[in-house]
């Protein structure tokens, strides 16, 4: 019976491995910037991260307190002209933070001005994570300021999606807070495995589905330090 149970052991795993070969064989690999990536990326480093099998990127649009990326406009276009088959836009907002409240107000100044730079994107994502003195201590409250938030980017015709984990989850906004789970979710879980391999670390929030898993932060060639993400094709 040990040899038995020796063989199932060794097929259970190698089943494991080719479940992953196989979500890393039929999914996407992208990229997302942040603010201070997007002013310094030049068009030869989107031309690399394309030679290097990158197909989406997510820039950050809005910083917290320093409000709007200046440079999303020509970052986002350079992500495009160098054949990115997507590009979304993600914006981190606080409550706390000068100029994002109410967080509606902000929002809408997002999507203005977004609009008025004819950034052609997506998706908006709105990350959901701490940062020191960015939110109340209130969880309930700070679920509904960023709810609201959410809400007004859709009610805009914008195509909204929530970014964050399930630590970040828990601490900014409470394991109670469930009304954003109408939104497609990025989840992080730096495992290194471009799979929804983790069911523990995305289902918070309501969901039960993923959409994107940010699943690394280095070790890619073009930039050095910068997050990686993956989803399924579907």
């Amino acid at each position: 019976s040990g040899s038995t149970t020796l063989q199932t052991m060794k097929t259970l795993l190698f089943v494991s491995i080719l479940s992953v070969l196989f979500a890393i064989s039929f999914g996407a690999k992208g990229v997302d910037l942040s603010n201070d990536q997007c002013t310094a990326i030049t068009p030869s480093t989107w031309n690399c991260l394309i030679k290097n099998g990158f197909e989406f990127a997510i820039v950050q649009t809005w910083r917290g307190g320093y409000q709007y990326t200046k440079a999303i406009a020509r970052c986002v276009k350079d992500a495009w002209n160098a054949g990115m088959k997507h590009v979304d836009v993600y914006s981190f907002m606080c409550p706390q933070c000068q100029g994002n409240s109410p967080g509606t107000t902000a929002m809408k100044t997002i999507v203005s001005n977004l609009r008025r730079d004819n950034v052609t994107f997506g998706m908006l994502w709105v990350d959901i994570e701490q940062c020191d003195g960015c939110w109340s201590t209130d969880l309930n409250a700070n679920c509904q300021w960023i709810t609201a938030a959410a809400n007004q980017a859709a009610a805009m015709g914008v195509k909204v999606g929530i970014y964050s984990s399930l630590y970040e989850w828990r601490v900014t906004v409470g394991l109670n807070c469930k009304t954003m789970s109408q939104y497609p979710l990025w989840y992080a879980d730096y495992d290194n495995v471009p799979a929804f391999n983790d069911a523990w670390a995305y289902q918070f929030g309501g969901w039960t589905k993923p959409s994107i898993k940010q699943y690394n932060w280095k070790g890619q060639p073009c930039m050095g330090e910068v997050d990686v993400n993956w989803y399924p094709s579907n």
